[in-house]
């Protein structure tokens, strides 16, 4: 009887240079794209989380400067590149006729010390600024930039559009005031790097 042998061929384990190349470059490309998003994505978040403190910064300092200016009657301009916040003197009783009489002329104005000081003593809220230009009939006034933190800065303009002027002479205040006129407060926030910006504006008649 004739034995029968079987031949087996030999298998090689593993795989070919060329597959490896393959799978090297699938992963790069399936590993840029991972990265890419979640880049992405955290840009997008790390910009929502500064929007979202700019914006609360910029309301929280419109609302500070609302709060100090709010019953002002007039604003002295004539100190270079500074406003002064004034209200109208209070009558006094005359005392021959017996009536309130108001005297011509303005008082400082600052509701903070008003509480709790004498009207001789009030000093008026005062904002001074790097620049002062008048633009037609407008009077702007801007602020030099301050910074908040190491990625933000501020920026303030004051604008004084139509104003009605009167010069006040021989009363305890004499100088030069808009009793007059349309006040609009610009704050501006922005990134230091400058991607980001918000801008709330403000407007007081009187």
């Amino acid at each position: 009887m004739r034995r029968s042998t079987k031949v087996f061929q030999q298998q090689s384990e593993g795989f070919t240079l060329v597959e490896l190349l393959v799978s090297i470059v699938v992963a790069s490309i399936f590993s840029a794209v991972i990265l890419t998003v979640f880049i992405s994505g955290t840009k997008s978040f790390r910009a929502t989380g500064i929007i979202s403190e700019l914006r609360s910064e910029a309301d929280s300092r419109i609302g500070i400067i609302l709060n100090e200016v709010s019953g002002f009657d007039a604003i002295r301009i004539d100190e270079s590149k500074t406003l002064s916040f004034y209200k109208r003197t209070l009558p006094t009783l005359n005392n021959e006729t017996g009536l309130l009489e108001r005297a011509s002329g303005f008082q400082p104005f600052n509701a903070t010390e008003e509480a709790s000081a004498s009207a001789s003593t009030v000093k008026p809220v005062t904002y001074t600024f790097l620049t002062e230009q008048q633009q037609g009939d407008k009077l702007v006034y801007t602020s030099e930039p301050q910074s908040i933190d190491e990625q933000s800065e501020l920026f303030q303009t004051f604008t004084l559009s139509s104003p009605e002027y009167q010069t006040i002479t021989g009363s305890t205040y004499p100088g030069r005031y808009v009793i007059h006129g349309i006040l609009t407060i610009t704050t501006r926030i922005q990134s230091t790097d400058q991607e980001e910006v918000q801008t709330f504006t403000s407007t007081i008649g009187f």
